[in-house]
This record gives structure tokens, C-alpha cells and sequence, in this order.
């Protein structure tokens, strides 16, 4: 008994939980070490200590309550006791424990009660996890509720669905409300997603372990939420599925959101597109069919149709694509209404559905409807964004009605001006017309006038008469040209000429005012300058003739320079840039931004000094322009001015003519250059060192000396000297008498260059020159005057004045010219008594076969084709069909149209060869030995050339098929033709002075009589009158005027009397050829 009383005293001491029986008091009669450690006192303190000491107050309360519930029990009650109750004790040094407690009754044998006996466990560590593990659901359902995930597992092999509280609230259901099974589970998904989220579950128990899906979900009253579901799969060792468990987050505000960022982003796509439309549509019907194709990408919208204003006032209706026909019935009423309030108006379909309406949207310019849209929306009445949507895309399609008008205004206005300018046009070409007829009569009688004697008042009187006579038709061809650039019928010819040609004309032209003034005028072209370009060499010549009379008319003192370069180059187009630099007053900064103005001049002062109507700079920078350039100015006052123009060229069609063998080349001779002028100098040398001639320039007398002398010491003495007459100190001659009076110097030939025209050829030969140029000194001048001097045989380079040689005899032949046409009468017959030809002239066919009926001592025929009463042709036919037997008279054709067809009809005529118009002297000459010779041979039969080609063809000629007649060297003259007629003379007058005055007679005939066969409508003889204009024209040497003839005629022969603007063409090209033909005979 004792042993087994150790035997429990022990297992009491070894127990973890504390032990301890206290009285009815709450009074400890008995407890374990283990208690005492528990409440923190030695086991010996245990005996009588109070239990209630070692609790809070809310325990001592609980406690005292403990023991007056124990207390009420009887002896033998049959309470057995509680487990677990929580309590918290107090150690001394306040440290809590707490610990659960249960409790037993203790019995006695006879069962009665004697006592309680406590256990109690320490339960501190377990509670503080509970109470994280507690603290941590909160913070997850918390966080389940502002993430609104809601956790879920499903027990597959029972089939029990568990959810968590806020996967209830998500689903808008409460517990019970749903079946806890995975049936339960798919029944609250969206019929619309219920097999789609089934299929990715089934996948996943299948084959997978998690799975992911976006479904919709049925909540209260219908209402429609969205969940993401995510869910992971547990298998069992066996591969089965055990449990799933995942989460549902309500993503419903994310969709909407994202819902509504898609519609954002549709609606703007759809702006754009309508504003792409918008700004490329060229009416509003066009941009409203732009937005009825683009509406269905975008929205649910569908056009039916647009309304616009007609012509009563009502609204016209027109159909729309695509997709409309048969949804709803127009409702013109409901576009009237919204026409009217100027807002969006919403009426019914008229067909049975009615979630759909008919929706009308104006389309605003001002205040006013432009047009209505008429649209079928798919909603009851459009919300506030599709409002706003319409609205804008209203706004976009009233800028292009706004657009419309503007360019509809702009193009009423743009015909009105056209037919005012036209109008205007019109009314200048006539009126010049009836001004310059007369006037041409005013200044051709004048200058009969001026050609008799008169004493010096009358002579100064007809003068005067004379230059007023020229300055008013100078005004007329300006106001001309200004107005065809305005209406825009400045036409651009597009010809092959020769650049330094147009130069020589400008300066032609110019040299006599700016010597008057004392002014050394130079124009040069840079080498790097091309020798033939294409393009407009008339417009070309006539802004560098505009600038350049500027520059000399406003320089009182100095120079003028008009110098050309190559500014920018391709294979297929040349830039030229031209400087005119004068040393002028200049002009004022201010000035300058009107200075191109028409009617304006930079100094209204000029006006009364000098003259001119302002005209001449606008005109030059228009012309600029239409040449593919630019006109700019740089000046100030008291430093002159340059104007800088710019013309863009294309390449020549054909290369420039090759260098005759006969032109001698003039590599490294030795010339020297005299002239107090830099620029003359730097000119002179940069055109001698083009043709490789070794050129030294110095400005005096003294410091020339010095430079032949040493060229004589060193062995290397100058070949020739270019000496200007004008210069300070010693001039020209003067020097020129040193160097001749030096033989040490060798003589070297010497040319005279000087601005003065009392120094001619015969009084620079009598100062020991060998001949002398007028400055501005032309290009072909300068060379051949240089070749005369480096060479024995100048290569047709004779000094200035010296006769033509001589290379050929006579030829002696009879020859009868057919030709109705007086100037070209002239031209043949001149050009045929120049080689010692006897000429005869018949005036037409009938003239030339009574002509030959009666006299068979001809030996050649020269037959124009085109001629009246009988042609050319027909008068072949007739004379072969008559000639004697045995003899055959050749006949050559003169033709203007050596087409294919024109020498084959020549050829059937009977004719045996062709001389194409303008007539050539060398190929006359050819055609003229060649013919000759065949009718002298006895009985000799004439073989008519068979091809279409000759060999006394012009090398490098252009075949008259593949042009008009056309200008060639930028003038309205053709200087060399002039130069060829004027060396023609016959009873002391040159053929040129014959035939210009015999042409300035008749042209303004031939000219009314084109003009009446176009206000005939007579075809037939528009083609005759202009076939006249153009042959003459050619002989004489007027490229432009035949170039328009050939284009008149060319009209005629095509059955048609509509010219065009060519009647002005064709007077101002007259105007300006007969006042260029009186300059040139006044110059000799």
C-alpha cells in the first residue's frame, strides 16, 4: 500500500499539467509542483494559497462564480465535471499564462464528494497561434472582399461544393440558397458560358491540374456579373482527382471598364477614319458615303440616306450605302424637323421591331442645315455618347460642306475673273490691234518723211515724231504681254537656239542708248555656258533686253554688265543664271517689296526723268517664272543694283553645228588685251581663253608697252593686240602709233574695240588697224576678227568691212523664177543675180507656162508650189505635157512644207528637185550648177532625185518634218540670213533694204487678210494667207512670224478657223519683226 502510495505521488510530480484541490473557499489544500510553477510560486507556498490571488479581475469574478456554482452542488449530485475551460493566471512578476481547466469530483468509497480536483494546462503558445491563425481569416476575408475573390473546393469524389463567405456575396446568393455540389456550382454560370466553362473543368479532371477561365454569372434580378475562375486539381497516388480547390474574382468592373475603353477606342478610330474622309473628300455626298461605309466597322449604326437642300427649298433624299435598303422607310418629316431645330432628332421606324429608331443628324454650317443624315440606331433613344459621337461627326462633315461652299465660291469668283480677264484680253488685242495698225502706218510714213530733205526744225520734229511713235507701240506689246501672262496664255516655245546669240541681240539692241550715255555696256556668256540650249529663246532674250534697258536707262555714269553662268547642271536640264549689274543710283530697301508690281517704279520721279510705265519688271519676274526661274534684286542706294535671273533649260536636240575644217583653231597664240575697264578686260580674256588663246590683260598704255617689250625680249612676242579706244591718258590710237613706231615690237596686227560709231572700219585702217568692233563686241565677231588677225586666211573671219571673196565664176545661167510672193521675188532673184544668174520672174502657174510656151532658152525653173490661180504643180503637169520633144527644162520646187508627202507630189508633178524655204545661197548654188549644167548638155534628158535626201543638204540640218519653222537664235531677226541679204546689192541699195521694205508694204495686208479669213471661217483661205506670211517671212529672215504662220496655216489646212490666241501672237510678232527690221536698216 505504501509502495503504491509513492507509486502515485510520483506519476502526480511527473505530470505537465498542474494538479490542485482547494476548498470551498478557493483555498489550495493540495497541488503539484507542476501547479505552483504554472502560477509562478514555490511548491511549499501552495498550501492555504488562495487561488482567486493569481488571477486577473475578470477571472476572480469568474472564479468566485466557479466556486458558489460548486458550492450549490449536493454531496451526491451527479455532476461530473467541465473540460477545457480558458482561464489566464497572473504570475508575480505579471507575466500572463494562460491555461485550460477541467475539473472532477473527488468520492470517497461510498461515493460520496469529497472535493474538486483542477487540472490545469498551460495554454499560452497554442493560444497566441489561434489567435494569429484567427487574425489571419480576418485579413483573408477582409482581403477577399476588396479583391472580390471569393475561394471555393470541391471534394470530386463526394461531390461537396465549399465556399467561402465572400464567394456567397459575389454570386449575390445566400448559404443554402444553392446546392453545395459541383451541378450547383455551373448552374449559377451564364447559359451562354455554361458548357464552354464545363468543357475547361472536364479538360482539366481529364488531363490537367489547374485550368482558367472568364464566364458570366447569373445574380439577383437577373442581373449579369463576370468572374475570373482559377482552380487547382489534387490526384491521389493513383492519378484520380481527389479535390479541387480555386478562385472566383468578380471582374465585372474590369470588363465594363475594358468594355468601355473598346467603345472608346472604336469611336475614336471612327473620327479619325471620318476625319481622314473628311479632309480628303472633295464634296459632302462624297464624305457622307465615306461615313455611311465606315459607321458599321464601328458602331451598330447603319445609313439610310442623306438630305440636301434642292432647288424649291425642300430636301432632296439620296440613298446611302450599303446595307439599308428595307430596314426602315425614309421619314423626310423627321429630317425637315431635325433641319429645322438644328439638333439631333429621334423618331420611330415604322417597322415592327421596336428596338430599333430612325435617328436624323444636320449637318451644321452657320446656322443653317447644309444636309441631314439619316441613320437606324439599334437602341430605344441614343445615350449621351452616342450623341456626342454624332455630334462630332456632324462637326467633321460641316467642315467639308464649309470646304465645299468656300471652294464653290472660289471657283464662281475664279470664272468670273477668268472671263473678266478674258474680256479684258480680248478687248487689248483688238484695240492694239486698231492702235498698231495705224501706227505702223504713222511710222512708216515718217520714216519716208525723215528720208527727204528737210531742214533741221522739220528733221527734229519728225524725230521726235518718230521716237514717240516707237515708245507707244513699246507700251502696247507691254500692256500685250502683261495681259496674255495674267489670263494665262503665255505659251512657251520649245526650240533649240544658240545662247550667245540671244546675248549679241541684246546688245544690239541696247549698245546705241548706252553709248549715248557714255556708258560701257559688256554681256558675255561664262564658257562653262552651253552653245545650244532648248526652250524659249524669245522670253529668254526679252527679260534680258527688259533688264538690261533698265540698267541703262537709270545709269547716268559707269557701266552696265549683263553676264550669264551655269548655276546648276544635269544631264537633261541646265539652270543659266544671269547677273545685270549696273552702277546705278539704287534703289531704297522699302522700294524694293513693290518693285516687281505692275504700273510701279521704285521712284515715281524716274517717271518724269526717263520715262516708261513700270511694266517692263513685272513682266520680267512673270516670264521668270514661267521659264522655270526667279527674278531677285540687290541694291542699295548710292551702289547700284543687280537683278539676278535664273531660267531652267533643257538640253539641246541636236549638238552645236561642228566647226567648219576652213575655221582655223587659235590654240596658244598670243594675244594682249588693252582696256582701262576690269570687267571688259576680265570678259575679253575669259572668251579668248575659251577658244585656248593665251590672253594677257592690262588697263593703260604704259603698262602695255612694258608688256609687248618684254614679250619681245623673252622670244615670245604677242601675235596681236585688242586695243579699247577710250582710255585715261594715252588712248587707243595714240598707243596704237607707239607700237608701230617701235619696230623692236614687230608690228603685231592690232583691232580697235570702241563704244564710239564715228570710228568705223575705214578710220581704224587709217591708224594702222586692221579692222575694229563696236563695242559690245559679239561673240562670232570678236572670233572671226581674231582668227583675221592670228591668220593668213581669217577663215571668213575678214576684218569689218572688207569685201566678200570670190571663190567661183559666174554662172551664167537663165533662170525663170515662179513666184507670187514679191518678197520672196526679191530674195530669189537677188540671191541668183549674186552668182551671175540672168533672172526672169513669172507671178504665178498661168505666167510661167505663157512664159515658156514662148521662149525655150531657160535653163532652169524655179517653181513655188503654192500659188494662185494655178499652182506649182499644176503648172509642171502642164509645161512637161508641152516641152518640145527631146529637151526637158528642170524645174526645182520652192516649198515652206518639204514634208514626205510634199516631195512626192513634186516628184509625180514632173518637178526634179527641191529647194526648201527660207532659200540657203550655198545650197541654191549647188541646185543651181548642178541643174544647169544638165540643161546645157544638148538633147540631155534631166534624172529628178529619187530620195528624199540631197548632198547639198546643210550638214546638222534639221528635216522640216520634225519642226515648225521656229526662232534659232533668240531674236526676232535672223541675223545671219540679214547678214547674207545685205551683202546683196543692186544699184548701190542692199537686197535686205529691198526686201524688208517691200515686206513692211504688204504685211499688215497679209495680216487682215488672215484675220478676215478667221472671221470668215474660211479654212481654204486662212491656209492660203498664212502659207503667204510664212514663205515671205522665211526668206526674209523672221523666224517668230513664220513660226506663227506655220501654225495659222497648219490650223487652215485641218478644215478649222478656231486660232486661238494666235492672231495676237501673229500681230505681235509683226509689231516686233518690223520695228527689229527698221532698226536694222536704220543701222545699215
Amino acid at each position: 500500500m505504501e509502495a503504491d502510495a509513492e507509486l502515485f505521488r510520483a506519476l502526480v510530480e511527473a505530470s505537465p499539467d498542474g494538479l490542485c484541490v482547494f476548498d470551498e473557499r478557493g483555498t489550495i489544500t493540495w497541488a503539484n509542483a507542476r501547479m505552483a510553477a504554472l502560477i509562478g510560486r514555490a511548491p511549499e507556498e501552495m498550501p492555504g494559497f488562495r487561488l482567486e490571488a493569481a488571477l486577473d479581475e475578470l477571472g476572480r469574478t469568474q472564479f468566485r462564480a466557479h466556486l458558489a456554482e460548486l458550492a450549490g452542488l449536493g454531496e451526491t449530485d451527479a455532476a461530473d465535471g467541465a473540460d477545457n475551460l480558458e482561464s489566464l493566471f497572473l504570475r508575480p512578476d505579471g507575466t500572463p499564462v494562460w491555461v485550460l481547466v477541467s475539473y472532477r469530483p473527488i468520492r470517497d468509497p461510498e461515493g460520496r464528494r469529497t472535493g474538486w480536483l483542477h487540472r490545469v494546462a498551460e495554454y499560452t503558445e497554442r493560444k497566441s497561434l489561434l489567435e494569429t491563425l484567427q487574425e489571419r481569416e480576418q485579413q483573408l476575408a477582409a482581403a477577399q472582399r476588396i479583391a472580390r475573390i471569393g475561394s471555393w473546393e470541391w471534394d470530386v469524389v463526394t461531390d461537396t461544393v465549399t465556399w467561402s463567405d465572400q464567394l456567397y456575396r459575389i454570386y449575390e446568393v445566400e448559404v443554402g440558397d444553392r446546392a453545395a455540389t459541383y451541378e450547383g456550382f455551373l448552374s449559377r454560370i451564364h447559359p451562354a458560358d455554361r458548357e464552354r466553362v464545363a468543357g475547361v473543368i472536364e479538360a482539366c479532371l481529364a488531363e490537367g491540374d489547374r485550368f482558367s477561365f472568364d464566364a458570366r454569372v447569373l445574380r439577383k434580378n437577373g442581373r449579369v456579373g463576370w468572374i475570373r475562375g482559377l482552380g487547382l486539381l489534387e490526384r491521389g497516388p493513383d492519378g484520380r482527382p481527389l479535390r479541387m480547390s480555386g478562385t472566383s474574382q468578380d471582374i465585372t468592373a474590369l470588363k465594363r471598364a475594358d468594355r468601355a475603353a473598346a467603345e472608346a477606342t472604336r469611336r475614336l478610330e471612327l473620327l479619325q477614319e471620318m476625319a481622314m474622309a473628311a479632309n480628303q473628300a472633295t464634296s459632302l455626298v462624297e464624305a457622307v458615303r465615306d461615313t455611311a461605309l465606315g459607321l458599321p466597322r464601328y458602331t451598330s449604326w447603319v445609313a439610310l440616306g442623306l438630305y440636301l437642300p434642292g432647288p424649291d427649298g425642300g430636301l432632296d433624299r439620296v440613298a446611302l450605302p450599303p446595307g439599308g435598303e428595307g430596314l426602315a422607310e425614309p421619314d423626310p418629316a423627321l429630317a425637315e424637323r431635325a433641319r429645322g431645330s438644328g439638333r439631333v432628332e429621334v423618331g420611330p421606324t415604322g417597322a415592327p421591331d421596336p428596338a430599333h429608331r430612325l435617328v436624323a443628324v444636320p449637318v451644321l454650317l452657320g446656322d443653317e442645315a447644309a444636309a441631314v443624315i439619316e441613320l437606324l440606331a439599334d437602341a430605344v433613344a441614343p445615350d449621351q455618347e452616342s450623341l456626342s459621337l454624332l455630334g462630332q461627326i456632324a462637326g467633321q462633315l460641316s467642315l467639308v460642306a464649309e470646304r465645299e461652299r468656300h471652294a464653290r465660291d472660289l471657283a464662281e469668283a475664279r470664272d468670273q475673273a477668268m472671263e473678266a480677264s478674258r474680256l479684258k484680253s480680248q478687248f487689248l488685242a483688238t484695240m492694239s490691234h486698231e492702235i498698231r495698225t495705224p501706227m505702223n502706218g504713222v511710222i512708216g510714213l515718217n520714216e519716208l518723211l525723215l528720208r527727204t530733205d528737210l531742214d533741221d526744225h522739220q528733221r527734229r520734229l519728225a524725230e521726235g515724231l518718230q521716237g514717240a511713235g516707237l515708245t507707244l507701240l513699246g507700251i502696247i506689246n507691254d500692256i500685250l504681254d502683261l495681259s496674255k501672262i495674267e489670263a494665262g496664255r503665255l505659251d512657251l516655245e520649245s526650240v533649240d537656239f544658240d545662247v550667245r546669240a540671244v546675248f549679241d541681240q541684246v546688245t544690239g539692241v541696247l549698245g546705241g542708248a548706252a553709248h549715248a550715255k557714255g556708258l560701257e555696256l559688256v554681256a558675255a556668256c561664262h564658257p562653262d555656258v552651253p552653245e545650244v540650249l532648248r526652250g524659249d529663246s524669245v522670253r529668254f532674250g526679252q527679260v534680258l533686253t527688259n533688264l538690261g534697258s533698265n540698267a541703262v536707262k537709270f545709269t547716268d555714269h559707269g557701266e552696265v554688265v549683263i553676264a550669264a553662268h551655269v548655276e546648276q547642271r544635269t544631264p537633261e536640264r541646265v539652270v543659266l543664271r544671269v547677273d545685270v549689274t549696273d552702277t546705278g543710283p539704287g534703289i531704297a530697301s522699302e522700294a524694293q517689296a513693290t518693285l516687281f508690281d505692275a504700273f510701279t517704279q521704285a521712284d515715281p520721279s524716274t517717271t518724269r526723268r526717263h520715262g516708261g510705265t513700270g511694266l517692263g519688271l513685272a513682266i520680267s519676274s512673270q516670264l521668270a517664272e514661267a521659264l522655270g526661274g526667279t527674278l531677285t534684286v540687290d541694291s542699295s542706294p548710292g551702289h547700284g543694283s543687280r537683278f539676278t535671273f535664273t531660267a531652267s533649260f533643257a538640253t539641246a536636240l541636236r549638238p552645236p553645228a561642228p566647226r567648219p575644217r576652213s575655221r582655223p583653231r587659235l590654240d596658244g597664240r598670243r594675244v594682249l588685251v588693252v582696256d582701262d575697264n576690269e570687267t571688259n578686260r576680265l570678259v575679253l580674256t575669259e572668251q579668248l581663253g575659251a577658244w585656248e588663246v593665251e590672253a594677257v590683260a592690262v588697263p593703260s598704255a604704259e603698262e602695255a608697252l612694258t608688256a609687248l617689250r618684254a614679250a619681245a625680249r623673252e622670244g615670245r612676242p604677242f601675235e596681236a593686240v585688242l586695243l579699247d579706244l577710250v582710255m585715261p591718258g594715252t588712248d587707243g590710237l595714240a598707243l596704237a602709233g607707239m607700237i608701230r613706231a617701235d619696230a623692236g615690237l614687230g608690228r603685231p596686227p592690232m583691232l580697235l574695240l570702241s563704244s564710239h560709231q564715228d570710228v568705223g572700219p575705214e578710220k581704224a585702217r587709217a591708224a594702222g588697224f586692221r579692222g575694229a568692233l563696236a563695242k559690245p563686241v559679239r561673240h562670232d565677231d570678236l572670233y572671226e576678227a581674231v582668227a583675221g588677225l592670228l591668220t593668213a586666211d581669217p577663215a571668213g573671219g575678214r576684218a569689218p568691212g572688207a569685201p566678200a571673196p570670190t571663190g567661183t565664176p559666174p554662172l551664167g545661167a537663165r533662170v525663170l523664177v515662179v513666184e507670187d510672193n514679191q518678197v520672196n521675188q526679191l530674195v530669189a532673184a537677188g540671191l541668183l543675180e549674186s552668182l551671175g544668174c540672168e533672172v526672169e520672174v513669172a507671178g504665178d502657174g498661168i505666167g510661167a507656162v505663157a512664159r515658156l510656151d514662148r521662149d525655150h532658152g531657160f535653163d532652169l525653173v524655179l517653181m513655188d508650189c503654192r500659188m494662185p490661180r494655178m499652182d506649182g504643180f499644176e503648172a509642171t503637169r502642164v509645161l512637161r505635157s508641152r516641152e518640145p520633144q527631146g529637151r526637158r527644162v528642170p524645174v526645182v520646187a520652192m516649198t515652206a512644207s518639204a514634208l514626205e508627202g510634199e516631195r512626192e507630189r513634186c516628184l509625180e508633178a514632173g518637178m526634179d528637185d527641191f529647194l526648201t524655204k527660207p532659200v540657203d545661197a550655198g545650197e541654191l548654188e549647188v541646185l543651181v550648177r548642178r541643174w544647169a549644167r544638165v540643161a546645157a548638155r544638148a538633147g540631155a534628158r534631166a534624172e529628178p532625185v529619187a530620195g528624199a535626201e540631197r548632198a547639198s543638204a546643210a550638214p546638222g540640218a534639221v528635216p522640216a518634218a520634225s519642226q515648225e519653222p521656229a526662232p534659232q537664235a533668240g531674236d526676232d531677226l535672223d541675223r545671219d540670213r540679214i547678214r547674207m541679204l545685205s551683202e546683196l546689192r543692186k544699184d548701190g541699195v542692199s537686197f535686205f533694204e529691198r526686201t524688208a521694205t517691200s515686206f513692211m508694204s504688204r504685211v499688215g495686208d497679209q495680216v487682215v487678210a488672215i484675220r478676215d479669213a478667221v472671221d470668215d471661217r474660211d479654212a481654204t483661205r486662212l491656209q492660203s494667207a498664212a502659207h503667204q506670211l510664212k514663205g515671205s517671212s522665211l526668206n526674209l529672215g523672221l523666224p517668230r512670224v513664220a513660226a506663227t504662220a506655220a501654225r495659222l496655216e497648219r490650223t487652215g489646212a485641218a478644215g478649222s478657223t478656231d486660232t486661238g490666241r494666235l492672231l495676237d501672237d501673229l500681230a505681235l510678232d509683226v509689231d516686233r519683226a518690223v520695228a527689229a527690221l527698221r532698226a536694222a536698216i536704220a543701222g545699215g
